[in-house]
């Protein structure tokens, strides 16, 4: 399995079969038909315009936008209601946190979360391969915040996401904080990580992926 990171909260994931996921795009509808992506099924953490979608992706695909489950012959998908602020979504709205089963892999998508998880989430979150989530603070976890969620999932790998890492989303904390409670991290000098090139027998880790976009 392939994961890249284009850059925000957005991922694409490849299987081993082809087929692809492409994990919440949004604010990054302009890359989606450059970088030719072509996803089988789009995923959205909260609102989100599918006709601007559209107007990118010829091929057919499934959108997934529901705290509802979801499953065909190469993915397990289940969300989960959680919120964009620590005010219930009061200020900024739902968010949906998304748990796929992925070539025997179980990841977990926290979206734009804004909040720590709840004894229940942190129960349906458990055993993880890879824990996606977002440390840039501001309208997201910050990276204190973020890091308590990561120890107390205890995922193999912990791929940090929407922080300021190069001229893109400026108004983002970059990720020394989430650094300084989180050990174990190691930076690839790429876009992608392969599943096989990983071991999953070692204490959990923290991959620092490279953006697509930022070398648009």
């Amino acid at each position: 399995m392939e994961i890249t990171w284009i850059g925000n909260t957005s991922f694409l994931i490849k299987n081993s079969l082809g087929k692809k996921i492409l994990l919440d795009p949004i604010q990054l509808y302009p890359y989606i038909q450059k970088y030719d992506l072509n996803p089988d099924i789009i995923t959205f953490s909260h609102t989100h315009n599918e006709e601007i979608i559209s107007d990118y992706i010829s091929s057919n695909y499934k959108i997934i936008n529901s705290i509802s489950k979801f499953e065909n012959s190469f993915i397990k998908i289940q969300g989960f209601l959680s919120y964009r602020d620590n005010f219930h979504g009061f200020k900024r709205g739902e968010n949906i946190i998304y748990l796929l089963e992925i070539d025997g892999f179980r990841l977990a998508h926290l979206g734009s979360l804004g909040h720590i998880l709840n004894d229940d989430l942190v129960k349906e979150l458990s055993d993880l391969d890879f824990l996606f989530i977002p440390i840039g603070g501001h309208f997201l976890l910050d990276g204190h915040s973020a890091s308590k969620v990561a120890l107390t999932l205890k995922p193999k790998y912990v791929i940090p996401m929407s922080f300021k890492s190069s001229s893109n989303f400026f108004y983002l904390n970059g990720p020394l904080s989430f650094l300084s409670s989180i050990k174990d991290t190691v930076a690839y000098n790429s876009t992608s990580i392969y599943t096989n090139e990983l071991s999953f027998h070692n204490k959990p880790s923290v991959i620092f992926l490279e953006e697509i976009i930022k070398n648009r």
